[in-house]
């Protein structure tokens, strides 16, 4: 079962986009695009540059533009995330693929950046904690022993120094459990969170500190993104709305965007709406304010999404500068713990002499 379920992984991984790839993938296609080319031809285009079993991807591709399936199919097909589907399944229906696409490949871009910044930030503290970790398990086994023995020749009852050393020695196996245990628990309850039900997820997202201000940031990006170009494109407002909620990418914008579409009905303008579902970012109903007095509500909201997309990248890189000085500081305090675990055994011996 296991050999088989190997199989069927690196199987599908040989057919699917490298996520490292996937910025180059749109940024290649959505030139080929603006050079005329149509969607299925410029993917057939690219796929012998981006995926090894091309001969068995183009059959796929070619099943599904046989069945009249959209074009989210063939991403999706492809290895590409939820969060690049629900704008390219707005832009099958505004017609702005070409710029979408190039929109996408930038985000994509910032992301794999920032993934490899954070795997450059690890790469040197994890290598010293696997170093830290190994030596003060040679400590444990061969130094404390040794300190025993001579303490207990010269103390019938040795002091706690010993018992501290022993609690100091054994601090990187504290943390890397907690670490695991931390891991597993924050797996388990997302394994529980996402079969909750809608209207559960968005309940806990709000009350939750830090986790709710990035969520109002991401849904504020989100919709005022795929909003302020379905209505530049010429949908009406209700057309844009029938457009967010039949999309089946994005569960929570679907419903909140369904709250909205009913305030609306019921008589409130589109900027009170926002802020009755109480879902985006405090400031966010002063922009839609100033779309609806000047007439440019699309524009001013797909200005919005790109102002979220600058605090969203400026928070993260904030964030990356923070780890590694983080891990340092950790690692500091085991380098601590072993000078101190290998002097207090040495100090009392000292003193019985």
């Amino acid at each position: 079962m296991l050999l088989k379920t190997l199989k069927a992984y690196f199987h599908k991984k040989n057919e699917i986009v490298p996520v490292s790839q996937q910025a180059t993938f749109l940024n290649r296609l959505s030139e080929l695009l603006k050079e005329g080319y149509i969607f299925h031809e410029a993917v057939t285009m690219l796929l012998p540059f981006h995926v090894k079993n091309v001969n068995v991807v183009q059959m796929k591709v070619m099943d599904i533009q046989k069945r009249g399936q959209s074009i989210v199919e063939v991403f999706r097909m492809l290895g590409f995330p939820n969060r690049l589907l629900l704008p390219l399944h707005l832009a099958s229906q505004h017609g702005h693929l070409a710029e979408t696409t190039e929109i996408l490949s930038i985000n994509a871009k910032f992301m794999e950046q920032a993934r490899k910044r954070l795997k450059s930030l690890l790469m040197y503290p994890l290598f010293l904690f696997v170093v830290i970790f190994l030596l003060f398990t040679v400590f444990r086994i061969y130094f404390l022993p040794n300190m025993e023995s001579l303490l207990s020749k010269n103390q019938p009852q040795p002091q706690s120094s010993l018992a501290l050393t022993n609690t100091l020695l054994n601090l990187p196996n504290i943390f890397l459990t907690l670490l695991i245990f931390m891991i597993v628990f924050i797996v388990l309850l997302w394994f529980i969170f996402r079969n909750k039900s809608v209207e559960f997820k968005i309940t806990l997202l709000k009350k939750t500190p830090i986790i709710n201000n990035w969520y109002r940031l991401l849904l504020t990006r989100v919709f005022s993104r795929e909003m302020g170009v379905l209505l530049e494109s010429g949908l009406s407002l209700q057309e844009s709305f029938g457009a967010l909620i039949n999309q089946k990418e994005n569960k929570l914008l679907q419903h909140i965007v369904s709250e909205m579409k009913e305030k609306v009905i019921y008589g409130s303008s589109f900027s009170e709406g926002a802020v009755l579902v109480d879902n985006f970012t405090v400031d966010f109903h002063q922009f839609i304010v100033h779309g609806e007095n000047n007439g440019y509500l699309g524009k001013e909201l797909t200005l919005y999404s790109d102002f979220m997309n600058k605090q969203m990248e400026a928070r993260l890189s904030r964030y990356l500068s923070i780890i590694q000085p983080v891990m340092f500081l950790i690692i500091a305090v085991f380098i601590i713990g072993a000078y101190l675990a290998i002097l207090l055994p040495v100090y009392e011996m000292i003193n019985i002499i």
